[in-house]
């Protein structure tokens, strides 16, 4: 039996930007054990999955923005994207602004999760997240509303910005303000 010979990696990018999603597939499979193996070496740093898919998320960057005239093999292009991908997360991992979050707790193991199985907890927990509402809605100003949403809705800062015709400056300073109000409320 004589052996299928592989398609060239650029030829499979081409495909992709064709409209060809088996072809993205193929150069995932390949990929794949190179994204894993940056994933391991900053995995003491951060979540080993998370790397994963931002590896992932940085070979379809590659694939989507490859020219194969700039003469320049895919596989050190996506080698690149990945890299700078995976790196860039860890970087931002570790910043100081990240401190906050790495010692998060899940919502589920802080017992913060309603428990659905008895009515009078779920009636309180809709008692508690009115209250919450109420408090957003009268301490905190209309633009501050809308940007915590924002990011409540999963925008980052310059999406944000961008949609409220704002600077990103201007956004983190609306946030720093909005947990300043909201730790406050809390305390009462």
């Amino acid at each position: 039996m004589a052996a299928v010979p592989q398609v060239p990696d650029e030829e499979l990018v081409e495909q992709y930007q064709k409209r060809n999603g088996d072809a993205l597939a193929e150069l995932m499979t390949r990929y794949l054990p190179l994204i894993q193996k940056y994933a391991v070496q900053y995995q003491h740093v951060f979540d080993y999955d998370d790397l994963v898919q931002e590896g992932c998320i940085g070979l379809l960057d590659a694939v989507r923005s490859f020219h194969r005239d700039n003469h320049t093999k895919f596989s050190t292009y996506a080698l690149v994207c990945i890299r700078n991908r995976v790196q860039k997360a860890v970087e931002k991992a570790t910043s100081k602004k990240a401190v906050p979050f790495q010692d998060r707790v899940s919502l589920e193991d802080a017992g913060v999760l309603p428990d659905h199985s008895s009515p009078e907890k779920i009636f309180l927990d809709r008692e508690a997240m009115d209250a919450v509402m109420r408090a957003v809605q009268t301490n905190l100003s209309p633009m501050e509303r809308k940007v915590l949403f924002a990011l409540l809705d999963g925008r980052d800062y310059q999406t944000i910005a961008a949609s409220l015709n704002i600077s990103p400056k201007s956004v983190d300073n609306a946030l720093q303000r909005v947990r300043r109000k909201l730790k406050s409320i809390r305390r009462l």
